[in-house]
């Protein structure tokens, strides 16, 4: 109607492609001798603001895939109690985390870092598990293998400049032993009768370098023993001061704790430690995400009673 206050929101695509976005408001009156209404009023470019709600909206996707990708809370194993929490930062990253059967009696275990944030990263995240659930179902293999297999496929896609941390453990209950292998990943931490021993694995990022092989290790685990993996985001979680965490407060943590701790107890009292150090005074910028691996009485004779959900 003549009179009333109208907005409108459109596009142009100037002569050089380029697409502005629009907005017009004021008040329109009637056109004369038949012609269409004008709008009489003032017109703003908005292409800033309609592209950080673009951003915003491709995030909230990007972090409910990353969510959904990461296995569901009801695990269980045979001799094994397991925790493990992947706490988005302020920014949207793309650490995961991950449980998978590995043939009879066995279970997989990979937790992974994406260098960068954002959308990429969190997509990043995504193809790695993709790579990492179907090669580990069509063809178990020694860790080292599997992580040599996945920086080949890695370094396939050319991901510009992307890489990914990530650790990567297969664990057999009959033997009680676990292997694992490491692609720039924190040290694994064995606790064990309260004492805690740093197990120096190192290993080049995945998506780096092509034909980059991988050294494994191998641990006889016992009744009690526990494996802490961390990502970097707890070890540089910083104080006010800007200090980082670091590997000693985390081992001060875990030397803290009963021996009878749970793995969720465990997994609990570490990120407690670390919303304690940084005050909560400054998001972090990256993600805190880690696995703990806790053997138990339980007897592994049974592997048909492993629960492992995605």
């Amino acid at each position: 109607m003549s009179g009333e206050d109208h907005s409108i929101e459109y596009r142009i695509v100037r002569s050089d492609g380029e697409i502005r976005w629009i907005s017009s408001r004021g008040r329109r009156h009637p056109g004369e001798f038949g012609h269409p209404d004008n709008l009489m009023g003032v017109s703003t470019d908005v292409t800033d603001r309609k592209r950080a709600e673009q951003e915003l909206r491709m995030l909230d996707i990007a972090r409910e895939v990353q969510q959904q990708l990461l296995p569901r809370s009801n695990r269980a194993f045979p001799a094994l109690d397991l925790a493990a929490a992947c706490v988005p930062a302020w920014e949207l990253g793309g650490d995961f985390y991950d449980f998978l059967p590995y043939g009879n009696g066995r279970l997989a275990l990979a937790l992974g870092d994406v260098s960068g944030k954002g959308t990429a990263a969190a997509l990043l995240a995504a193809l790695t598990i993709g790579i990492l659930r179907a090669h580990s179902v069509d063809h178990p293999c020694a860790p080292e293998q599997l992580l040599a297999t996945l920086n080949e496929r890695l370094n396939a896609a050319r991901l510009n400049a992307l890489f990914v941390a990530m650790v990567f453990a297969a664990f057999d209950s009959n033997a009680r032993q676990i292997t694992i292998a490491n692609a720039g990943n924190p040290y694994p931490l064995l606790v064990r009768k309260g004492r805690i021993e740093e197990i120096p694995l190192t290993g080049i990022p995945l998506g780096l370098m092509p034909d980059t092989k991988y050294e494994p290790v191998s641990l006889d685990l016992h009744s009690g023993d526990a494996l802490v993996f961390v990502s970097d985001g707890i070890l540089e979680c910083q104080s006010s001061k800007h200090e980082a965490f670091g590997t000693e407060r985390l081992a001060a943590v875990l030397t803290s704790l009963p021996s009878a701790a749970s793995a969720e107890g465990i997994s609990s009292a570490i990120l407690s430690a670390t919303d304690v150090f940084s005050g909560q005074a400054s998001a972090q910028h990256d993600d805190p995400s880690l696995i703990v691996l806790r053997v138990t009485e339980d007897s592994p004779a049974d592997p048909s009673r492993s629960s492992l959900g995605h």
